[in-house]
């Protein structure tokens, strides 16, 4: 729903809570007490407070509403709070109808009490009278003769001063006394019996019903009736025969003890109903206010308790996202050293591909040297110290090695202790600094070369030179023999010149010399550097590099490594199989161009037939401090470097190999095509 849409609705439905609050005792009244007047001064005074109550919970709810939080939390609390809100409306609700089911019971059981009164009274009156047989009364107009007691010689009588007396029975007695009662209070009596003498003592529906139960044993017959349309409680116990009632009703053939007609009370229930319903409406309205305060605590409750989720989920996102973001790994371990929590990062360092694999192994299994437990300020009984970075070996989960640097800090939450690792690949930092080291290795022996190359190069050029003035003046004499030996020193003087220059050139290492150059020069500056050594040891190189190579753009000296690294790993190779002489022992040098397309490419493979290289190293023959010799013999390095000149030159190169039969170097370099400073 859209932001004003969704306030619009809000407001508006804060307007219908507040004006149905406010007209909440106006609309009860109208319903249970339709007189009272719906604008009086009770339902403003009752309304206004309420009106103001609601008011307050809307503009408590307004404040405390944040649409801004993410649905993680309120999603998971939604269901609970419904639940909750559910669970107190049943309460309250169910309290309501409990207060007015007691209060129906208690207005009941009033009745019922006043009705047992009206009944013993009326009891004791009929006994009274019974006990004395009946009371002589004068005759008025409301009392006359009872034809009913004709049969009894002194149903009436005269006093000697001539007072006229009609003898009254108990049940007239009683009927005279409820026709009084009723006029003055509403309150209904009546005896009657299934075979009354007087015909007005005949009972009614109900009572014929109730003087059935009694023939069944009931001892009292009591509910809710209506008479002349009003609610009345009917109240009925049964008479029994005494020894006073024969003198009346002996005749009827009724023994002491039987049951021979029943007392009816009526007592009106219109006031107390009256009663009733405004308690109930109190009760209603006192109900409903703590059922919407109700409401508000658990809304407010809930809602701080999601806020609080909402911020604590958005605080561990946060942290979460900076560790997984993190560049080095971090390992959070117990007391045990056993793996608690741990990064994607360092994972990833130990090539798991989820944090989930890792999670409760020890953390030796990362880190060999970490065998104890992570206590006493010494992990593992080793000499890490926390607070320090140290160097270690840590273990792939291939099994493979790596130089890790580690750093372990101690945490306490509660009464645990954690311990929290750092970890950082140190590989390429070693591998750096072994390129940089090997690199001041290198210049250093650039202008050690270059230092020789020019205490060498005075030397032999006077040598020649001397050796020139020799030859001219033997051969002015004619002698020939001693003329030839002068001439083979100076070709072999030239040769040591050749070497120095070449030596010279290679120890300039001028990387900012880029230029159109012949790659058959390039091979054949290589060659005459390792000539000499590959001669000694019986090598043989083959060479097939055409005359018409297109030019390469490029550095001179770059390329002059990697094919003198070629040839190096080449020779080492072939003394490897072959430690002595044989005819096998020969390095193939071959060149030439081929086109894709609108583009030339120069290829230049360098293959030897030595030992070859074994199919698991060699895959990572380009990776750095990575050597298939043994120690002593070579730094891992050559090809790394060879394979960053090449890629700086727009180049490609590929290593191909035979275990014990050949091993094949391929470099492919563009043509002729200006890439600038390389």
């Amino acid at each position: 729903m859209p932001r004003k849409l969704s306030t619009l609705f809000r407001i508006l439905l804060y307007i219908f809570i507040i004006v149905l609050m406010a007209n909440v005792s106006a609309l009860t009244d109208a319903v249970i007490h339709p007189g009272i007047s719906y604008f009086s001064l009770e339902h403003f005074i009752v309304g206004g407070m309420m009106a103001f109550l609601a008011t307050i919970i809307c503009a408590t709810i307004e404040v405390n509403y944040n649409p801004t939080k993410g649905p993680g939390a309120s999603s998971r609390l939604a269901p609970l709070v419904w639940f909750m809100a559910i669970i107190w409306t049943a309460i309250i609700f169910s309290s309501l109808a409990s207060d007015v089911i007691g209060k129906k019971d208690t207005n009941l059981e009033i009745a019922l009490q006043e009705a047992r009164t009206v009944y013993n009274k009326d009891l004791n009156y009929y006994r009274w009278a019974t006990g004395h047989k009946g009371v002589f009364v004068p005759v008025t107009e409301t009392t006359k003769p009872n034809p009913y007691l004709s049969h009894l010689p002194e149903y009436k009588l005269e006093t000697t001063s001539g007072l006229k007396l009609t003898l009254v029975n108990p049940e007239y007695m009683i009927r005279q006394v409820y026709e009084m009662q009723t006029a003055a209070h509403e309150v209904l009596g009546h005896i009657t019996s299934l075979d009354p003498i007087r015909a007005e003592n005949a009972a009614d529906p109900w009572e014929q019903k109730a003087l059935d139960e009694f023939e069944s044993g009931a001892k009292e017959v009591s509910s809710i009736e209506q008479i002349g349309g009003r609610p009345y409680l009917r109240l009925m116990r049964p008479m029994i025969t005494e020894e006073g009632c024969l003198k009346c009703h002996a005749m009827q053939g009724y023994d002491v003890g039987d049951i021979r007609g029943g007392i009816s009370v009526a007592i009106p229930m219109a006031h107390l109903n009256e009663l009733a319903v405004k308690d109930i409406a109190t009760y209603t309205l006192g109900h409903v206010g703590l059922w919407i305060l109700g409401l508000l605590g658990i809304f407010m409750g809930s809602n701080r308790i999601h806020m609080a989720i909402s911020e604590r989920e958005e605080a561990e996102a946060k942290t979460r996202s900076i560790i997984d973001n993190m560049f080095d790994g971090l390992i959070i371990t117990e007391e045990d050293a056993f793996i608690e929590s741990l990064n994607s990062k360092a994972a990833s360092m130990f090539e798991y591909h989820t944090a989930g694999e890792l999670r409760g192994q020890h953390l030796s299994l990362l880190v060999p040297e970490l065998l104890g437990t992570m206590n006493q300020g010494d992990p593992g009984g080793t000499a890490i110290k926390p607070g320090r970075y140290h160097e270690v070996e840590g273990r792939r989960k291939d099994g493979a090695v790596f130089p890790l640097e580690m750093s372990i800090s101690k945490m306490h939450f509660g009464a645990k202790m954690f311990f929290i690792a750092i970890v950082r690949d140190i590989t390429e930092e070693k591998i750096r600094k072994a390129e940089s080291l090997q690199a001041g290795k290198l210049a250093a022996i650039g202008e050690l070369a270059a230092g020789v190359a020019h205490e060498i190069n005075n030397p032999i050029n006077g040598m020649i030179n001397y050796a020139q003035i020799l030859q001219d003046e033997l051969s002015a004499d004619g002698n020939s023999e001693q003329s030839d030996i002068l001439k083979r020193i100076i070709k072999e003087g030239d040769r040591v010149a050749g070497i120095v220059r070449n030596l010279l050139a290679f120890a300039r290492q001028r990387d900012e010399d880029v230029g159109d150059i012949n790659l058959k020069e390039i091979l054949a500056d290589c060659l005459s550097l390792v000539k000499h050594q590959l001669g000694k040891e019986g090598i043989l190189p083959v060479i097939e590099v055409p005359d018409d190579l297109p030019a390469l753009h490029g550095n001179p000296q770059q390329l002059q490594q990697v094919f003198l690294n070629a040839l190096s790993n080449a020779r080492y190779a072939l003394n490897q199989r072959f430690p002595g002489l044989d005819p096998r022992k020969q390095i193939e040098i071959k060149s030439q161009a081929i086109n894709f397309g609108d583009k030339t490419i120069i290829r230049t493979t360098v293959t030897d037939y030595g030992c070859g290289i074994p199919p698991h190293a060699i895959d990572r023959v380009f990776d750095s401090m990575f050597s298939t010799k043994p120690a002593g013999e070579g730094t891992g390095l050559g090809l790394s470097i060879s394979r960053d000149l090449i890629q700086a030159h727009h180049g490609f190169i590929h290593v191909e190999s035979r275990l014990n039969d050949h091993t094949t170097l391929t470099v492919d370099l563009p043509a002729q095509k200006n890439t600038g400073e390389v």
